[in-house]
């Protein structure tokens, strides 16, 4: 940068005696000024190229706006810049603006949202041809997401985030078709992914397809934060102060850490799954960990979310003596051939048993009408569905043994599906005044650097117990013509408890089984990612969100109670009214 530094500096008259004057001066005089004028340019040019760095690499502040499922971020794209809301998305690297040509070819619904247009409306864009000998026009990508595919057409374009701003050298991604199971506004992902690793620049360049770079990578940030409150605007960070005690990524693709289990309860209590001890031969880790800001939920394996719901439910005074009135009204209703004749039957799948609704599992019809049950079937079904809620609302009444009561053995029924059901059923049980952080026990995420470092991300209920729409059966008989019985069952989607867990199987080869940490982790934390580092790190620092006031950031003036989040959240569930966003990961890829 110096040369260029020296370029726009303006001269600097220096008196330099004439030879032909007639002052007595040594032969040495004109050099001597010469370089000093040479030493005070470079002294000037070094402390404006200073200046200069300082200002442009000034911490800037942008508003994460709350869309409950995912979070999105104003990014200005053009000259002059049009301006769209963004998808900001720890887990990829590619800047992606929906195309005016998308809406024009009808492929994108009007409620996406605003769409790009580049040709006679910005001056800095430009599209380059593609390298392809097969391929006529710019270059194109299809890239596959949890919710479908898109298609996008490689460009060039100044874009701006904050402070700042990078020309996106055919490293601008404009969406001209797509298969997405979305509905709302989606005018576009900003990547905030892992730098790029050697494999994937050996993959491009083996196919002579040209390098898609990042927004980070161009705009030279060095760091960023990021972190969500609880309905409010998040806080996106760029170019953050360095942060005390980082753990250095153990994945090469994705920002991902080396995962050592959870406990319940309390941090000292043992973990049921990917203990170091369980790490096999040839393992790098036993499981690994992505906290990821474009995932909905925290993602693991079917087996690990079971040991967990499990754990929870036996920690859990409440859930434990539902578990044990549950087995005993099962084992009572299976014994008098009740539970077969109302439709519910207990399922075997691997050494887990579980309770099933056969008319609802396989009513997909709204108001769907069913064969016509006898009387007895009728009176039978009655009978069990009454025994089963009044257990629950006695759940709800009293912690106490009691009607819960019963000395049955607990392996005919897993705890993992009572405490789905007991959380599912919580309007039955929650009064206004109840508190889930007094209810639940916390979970402890173990998480740890690819030098070692360790550090324990506390989860309270508040934060792993979500309200979620859900499909919901309701049955009600009527009388065709007034004579004929028939039984209606009715779906309805509704608002109930849910944990804020789903399901993914990624096995990886050195880092074990893969969870995704998403969204509730960024409400809790502000999460630091530094770029700059070998490897590039994380950090999780226990402040609060705070806020941005234009481009400047502006810390958190409210006194945290003993019982508050970091965000000083209040006590009420984080509702989430639309489909959470999945991330879908190419499982033959390693961490």
């Amino acid at each position: 940068a110096l040369p260029i530094s020296l370029l726009q500096l303006n001269p600097i008259p220096i008196p330099i005696p004439s030879i032909n004057s007639g002052m007595a001066m040594n032969s040495n005089a004109p050099f001597s000024s010469i370089l000093c004028a040479f030493i005070l340019l470079v002294c000037l040019a070094l402390r404006g190229a200073s200046l200069r760095t300082k200002q442009e690499k000034e911490t800037s502040c942008s508003a994460l706006k709350n869309h409950e499922t995912f979070s999105t971020i104003t990014v200005k794209v053009g000259t002059p810049p049009q301006s769209f809301d963004l998808v900001a998305d720890t887990g990829s690297d590619d800047v992606i603006v929906q195309s005016c040509i998308c809406k024009a070819q009808h492929s994108c619904p009007a409620e996406f949202g605003k769409c790009f247009r580049g040709y006679n409306h910005s001056s800095t864009f430009t599209m380059s041809k593609s390298p392809l000998p097969n391929q006529q026009g710019p270059p194109a990508v299809l890239m596959s997401f949890g919710s479908g595919q898109i298609a996008a057409l490689e460009a060039t374009d100044l874009v701006q985030v904050g402070l700042e701003t990078a020309n996106m050298t055919d490293s601008l991604l404009l969406m001209v078709k797509q298969a997405l199971k979305i509905s709302g506004t989606f005018e576009g992902i900003l990547g905030l992914g892992r730098p790029h690793q050697q494999v994937f620049s050996s993959i491009q360049e083996a196919i002579n397809v040209p390098k898609v770079h990042s927004f980070m990578e161009l705009a030279h940030v060095r760091r960023f934060s990021m972190c969500f409150n609880y309905g409010a605007d998040g806080v996106l960070g760029l170019n953050t102060e360095p942060r005390p005690a980082p753990l250095g990524s153990v994945g090469q693709l994705h920002w991902g850490l080396d995962f050592r289990g959870i406990s319940a309860g309390a941090p000292s209590e043992p973990v049921s799954f990917c203990s170091p001890e369980s790490k096999k031969p040839g393992m790098e880790t036993a499981c690994g960990l992505i906290p990821d800001s474009g995932t909905t939920l925290m993602m693991g394996p079917a087996e690990h979310l079971h040991a967990l719901y499990s754990d929870l439910c036996s920690r859990w005074e409440r859930c434990r003596n539902t578990h044990s009135g549950l087995v005993s009204e099962l084992a009572d209703l299976k014994k008098s051939g009740k539970l077969h004749i109302s439709g519910l039957y207990l399922e075997q799948e691997g050494e887990r048993t579980f309770l099933r609704d056969k008319a609802a599992a396989e009513s997909d019809d709204t108001q769907a009408p069913q064969p016509a049950p006898s009387e007895k079937e009728i009176e039978a079904r009655e009978e069990v569905m009454k025994r089963l809620k009044d257990m629950l609302r006695a759940a709800g009444a009293s912690k106490q043994k009691g009607p819960l009561g019963g000395r049955h053995s607990e392996t005919q029924i897993d705890m993992s599906y009572t405490f789905q059901m007991l959380l599912m059923n919580c309007k039955q049980w929650m009064a206004n005044s109840s508190n889930l952080n007094d209810e639940l026990p916390p979970v402890f995420f173990h998480v740890a650097g690819s030098a070692g470092g360790q550090d324990t991300l506390e989860m309270k209920p508040n934060s792993y117990v979500v309200e979620m729409r859900a499909p919901i059966a309701h049955r009600s008989m009527k009388k065709l013509m007034g004579m004929i019985p028939v039984e209606i069952i009715s779906i309805s989607e509704e608002l109930v408890c849910q944990p804020a867990f789903g399901v993914m199987e990624y096995p990886t080869q050195l880092n074990g089984p893969v969870w995704i940490m998403g969204t509730p982790l960024f409400y809790e934390f502000q999460v630091h990612y530094d770029r700059e580092s070998v490897p590039p790190s994380m950090n999780f620092v226990r402040e609060p969100c705070g806020s941005c006031v234009g481009t400047e950031y502006k810390k958190s003036t409210s006194l945290l109670g003993a019982d508050e989040t970091v965000h000083g959240r209040n006590f009420d569930l984080r509702k989430i009214t639309s489909d959470p966003l999945i991330r879908e990961i190419d499982t033959t890829l390693p961490l």
